[in-house]
């Protein structure tokens, strides 16, 4: 028998941080922030990598790394900007690379990324 779990976001927005289905892990989209959850300006660079290393921690509570991600879809405000999140992106994830959609699309707060992933998360590990 499979279960289902949500576990609650520290935003105010109504979404969860992510749900557990099974052996399936689904974290909620992740777009740069601050300590304080206000937008991380930067370039494409700094805001990828701060996206990454949110979903890092985040699956870190769930005693899983990057590796476990299956599947990615990555959200850029401009698709110009591919390459330099494509060098990033490819830095953290290695040879563990999931599959992945990428669109351009006008994200809220006007940053330039969002990425929301899909996980293996098997209860015996």
């Amino acid at each position: 028998m499979s279960s289902l779990q949500r576990f609650a976001s520290p935003l105010s927005a109504p979404l969860s941080k992510a749900v557990k289905a099974g052996d399936l892990l689904f974290l909620s989209g992740q777009t740069p922030k601050n300590p304080d959850l206000t937008p991380l300006r930067g370039d494409i660079k700094t805001q990828t990598a701060n996206v990454i290393e949110t979903i890092q921690a985040t699956l870190a509570e769930f005693d899983l790394d990057l590796t476990s991600v299956i599947r990615c879809t990555v959200w850029l405000s401009d698709i110009k900007l591919m390459k330099d999140f494509n060098e990033t992106y490819a830095s953290y994830f290695g040879a563990a690379l999931p599959v992945r959609s990428t669109v351009e699309a006008r994200l809220s707060q006007d940053v330039d990324v969002e990425i929301e992933v899909t996980c293996w998360a098997p209860a015996a590990r």
